[in-house]
């Protein structure tokens, strides 16, 4: 496990993320570190506007993530990193130099797929670890079609969830990280 302690998780809202990044940081151990695009998003919204500019505040919190993961990482910790799905606006361009800065930390990038039909369904049960809740329909195939438009399945290791839960998930993804 000392090998890989950089982990990112990609694919669309609903496809396990979040469930899968808890998981890996228990497995981990005590010295491990959660980083969520969305979370950063989040907070650049409350701290510089409002949700409406999300789009280029998602941009900006996935162009943070680099220097996040790197202090982290000097500091000994291992981290999952869970990225949120591209936007429109940037298609998939930030996505792309996060995977590669990821990758050239010694990182390993994974992306979380799972039909629509799946996700859909999953996205009615949602929950979410830190309550996010779950989204609209029409959202959630737009960020699912926006994953399939814009990421390059040739920048991680692919990982159909839709067939088992976050435990077998998590196993598989620490099965690439030994």
């Amino acid at each position: 496990m000392a090998q890989c302690k950089i982990i990112a998780l990609h694919g669309p809202a609903g496809v396990g993320k979040t469930a899968v990044a808890g998981k890996l940081c228990r497995k981990l151990g005590d010295k491990s570190a959660r980083v969520s695009v969305d979370y950063l998003r989040d907070m650049l919204c409350m701290h510089y506007g409002s949700g409406k500019m999300s789009d280029c505040y998602i941009t900006l919190a996935k162009e943070m993530v680099p220097d996040i993961v790197r202090d982290l990482k000097k500091r000994g910790y291992h981290v999952v990193v869970e990225i949120a799905p591209p936007t429109l606006e940037d298609k998939g361009k930030a996505d792309h130099r996060l995977v590669l800065q990821l990758k050239a930390l010694g990182g390993k990038t994974f992306l979380l797929h799972a039909p629509l039909a799946v996700v859909l369904k999953r996205n009615r049960k949602r929950k979410g670890e830190f309550g996010q809740g779950n989204l609209g329909s029409a959202l959630t195939r737009r960020l699912h079609a926006y994953c399939e438009k814009y990421l390059d399945h040739n920048d991680y290791v692919v990982i159909d969830t839709s067939r088992f839960g976050g435990d077998k998930t998590a196993a598989v993804v620490m099965s690439y990280c030994r």
